[in-house]
């Protein structure tokens, strides 16, 4: 072997892979506590962004943990080659299960795994900026990019005059198509999707039972919202 080459079993055995042993138990618990702080932000942030259904307690205190183990395992392996590699090999076994239904929650997830590395390797600075500038985006960016959702209405009726069910839905939506259009045993059914001005829904649904020959209204969002 050539004078000077470096082999893998030097490396293995350099003192400066060692940091995990070397640090002291206060370098643990400022790790510990600013990762804790940064993470208790991002439960603020998810909870105050959160724009579902069923708001899931659990899977916010998961993101707590997930920074938190991901800044001890950090501060285990970052200066230590061979125990990196062992866990990395440890990790890839590891298969999650659980569906994730909104893509932002990937989001959020990945933002606790940044913490948590971030954290591990004492980058405070950059933690800490970083969390509070992506904070502000995300309390900020969906107020400004908001458009009104979509809605599926559908109107089953009996001889109705559609002109006037056309000219309501036209007075209290901004945009509307026809989905799906049927008629059984002389009652027409029609769904449309439709972008309905703010707060409209029961104004609309008002007007369209008064007119003749109307049996039924329904109006259903995507996210499972039903109003009739």
């Amino acid at each position: 072997m050539a004078a000077g080459q470096l082999t893998f079993a030097d490396i293995l055995r350099s003192d400066q892979l060692t940091f995990g042993a070397t640090s002291t138990v206060g370098d643990i618990l400022l790790s510990l506590i600013i990762t804790f702080i940064t993470a208790m932000f991002i439960y603020y942030i998810y909870k105050k962004t959160y724009s579902g259904v069923l708001y899931s307690k659990n899977f916010n205190i998961t993101i707590i943990l997930i920074a938190l183990i991901v800044s001890m395992i950090m501060m285990g392996i970052h200066n230590n080659l061979a125990l990196s590699l062992g866990m990395v090999g440890a990790l890839s076994i590891i298969r999650f299960r659980t569906a994730i239904k909104d893509p932002k929650d990937v989001a959020f997830v990945f933002w606790a795994i940044s913490i948590g590395i971030v954290n591990g390797v004492a980058y405070y600075r950059l933690s800490v900026i970083g969390s509070l500038f992506i904070g502000a985006v995300m309390l900020i960016l969906p107020k400004r990019l908001e458009m009104l959702p979509p809605y599926m209405l559908m109107i089953k009726h009996q001889d109705s005059n559609e002109r006037e069910i056309k000219r309501a839905i036209i007075k209290y939506c901004k945009k509307h198509r026809i989905r799906h259009r049927s008629s059984d045993e002389n009652i027409d059914e029609i769904i449309l999707e439709v972008r309905m001005k703010e707060k409209f829904q029961a104004t609309l649904i008002k007007e369209l039972k008064a007119i003749k020959g109307i049996k039924s209204v329904l109006i259903f969002s995507h996210e499972g919202e039903l109003t009739e």
